[in-house]
């Protein structure tokens, strides 16, 4: 029984995962990814609906910020409503709700790092020839690598992207496999385990994308630092870790006297693009521009307006998509993670909690948030959930629809 349960979660968990992943890849168009995702949601919830299965768990910490946040989305999409934009609100809340609150009640936390962790690791094989050979076909689909190269020993290799569009994106998923496959080893000891920890972080050196690879070093520190002196010593290099990025952010942008250096340190134009997301917040600093609404934002206070993809930084988005009320909810919950994470690491949950501050890393320099469809987005909001869910104050509620029809129907009879 229990490994049909597993089995069961590992399906869920990895239909979700593979559907959010078409939004962020190179083999179909981007808007038939968001209508696969909608279909896999749909039915996802209404087979718990049909099967009894339907449950939340949620903390009181996190519940208010979250709903802060919607009401913020949804005065913003009032005063400037589109169709587009009303379409995205009603994903936001939707989609973001399921992932925060309900897979975590639903699917074991197991098959998510077992997902994540082969997904990750089959993204890298599939992309591996294309670092020696460049583009080939597999199944009708090209995989082709990214338009860069590097030395490695004198020879010229291609970074590596596999079937996504960025290689950022498969440096972030790579890295995150490293520690998933590490919970998965650390619960079976396999030998196919042990192998996908190598293979993942294979595969992130060579996507190359920094923030990644810096999210899946800290990550190994934490770790360390946990097995060898235990959960106050990870408290204090967590809120040592926390404190240096915000120094660093105030050097860089001399706020704080610091070394000359920190600002010329190389941010490949985001220091620009984090210069007007900060006039723009200025402009309209109460409820912010709205979710969707950066690229063009962006573009006003930025003369090479074709270059502007984005904010690069989820904290700074969303205080550009939902001024001080939405921004300082969204930080909110990042302080309230870290703690409920550190006051309920334990061992079958220290890999989830160093997932989700890869998660907090990665969008330092990123611009998704748990608010998206995109793959990393998801992958975060599940991250906050589980988290969110592994402390003794956390609430899990099971709705079971048919008992309900059944007593409303004795009602109405008496």
């Amino acid at each position: 029984m229990k490994d049909t349960v597993m089995r069961a979660d590992t399906f869920w968990i990895g239909l979700l995962l593979l559907a959010s992943s078409l939004s962020v890849t190179t083999l179909v168009p981007e808007m038939v990814g968001y209508v696969v995702i909608l279909a896999v949601y749909v039915i996802f919830v209404g087979i718990l609906f049909i099967t009894d299965q339907f449950a939340v768990t949620y903390h009181w910490a996190v519940v208010p910020m979250v709903v802060l946040i919607w009401i913020v989305f949804m005065l913003t999409t009032a005063l400037d409503p589109t169709s587009a934009g009303i379409i995205r609100l009603g994903a936001f809340v939707v989609i973001t709700g399921i992932n925060l609150f309900v897979v975590p009640a639903v699917i074991d936390r197991a098959a998510l790092h077992d997902v994540i962790a082969y997904t990750a690791g089959v993204s890298v094989l599939i992309g591996l020839p294309t670092v020696v050979f460049g583009a080939y076909q597999i199944a009708g689909l090209t995989i082709t690598p990214w338009r860069t190269t590097y030395e490695l020993f004198d020879v010229s290799l291609n970074n590596l992207r596999s079937v996504f569009s960025n290689p950022n994106t498969l440096t972030a998923f790579s890295a995150l496999g490293v520690v998933a496959a590490g919970a998965s080893y650390i619960r079976s000891r396999t030998p196919i385990t042990a192998g996908l920890v190598g293979l993942n972080a294979l595969g992130a050196y060579l996507a190359g994308g920094r923030a990644g690879l810096l999210a899946l070093i800290v990550a190994g520190v934490l770790y360390v630092v946990y097995r060898f002196f235990g959960r106050s010593a990870l408290t204090g290099f967590v809120i040592a870790g926390a404190l240096a990025v915000l120094a660093g952010f105030a050097m860089v942008f001399g706020i704080i006297p610091g070394p000359s250096a920190a600002m010329y340190v190389d941010l490949s134009s985001r220091r620009t693009i984090w210069t007007a997301a900060y006039e723009a917040i200025l402009n309209r600093p109460a409820i912010g521009w709205g979710p969707g609404k950066d690229k063009m934002v962006l573009a006003r206070y930025i003369a090479e307006s074709n270059s502007v993809r984005g904010t690069h930084n989820s904290y700074i988005r969303m205080f550009l998509v939902g001024g001080i009320l939405g921004g300082g909810a969204y930080l909110t919950i990042t302080i309230s993670l870290m703690i409920i994470g550190l006051w309920n690491a334990r061992s079958e949950t220290l890999f989830t909690f160093l997932l989700l501050i890869m998660f907090f890393i990665i969008q330092v320099f990123e611009g998704m948030t748990i608010f998206g469809l995109s793959l990393l987005s998801t992958m975060g909001a599940f991250f906050v959930g589980y988290v969110q869910s592994s402390s003794d104050t956390s609430k899990f509620v099971k709705i079971n629809i048919h008992r309900g029809i059944s007593g409303l129907r004795k009602m109405i009879r008496h």
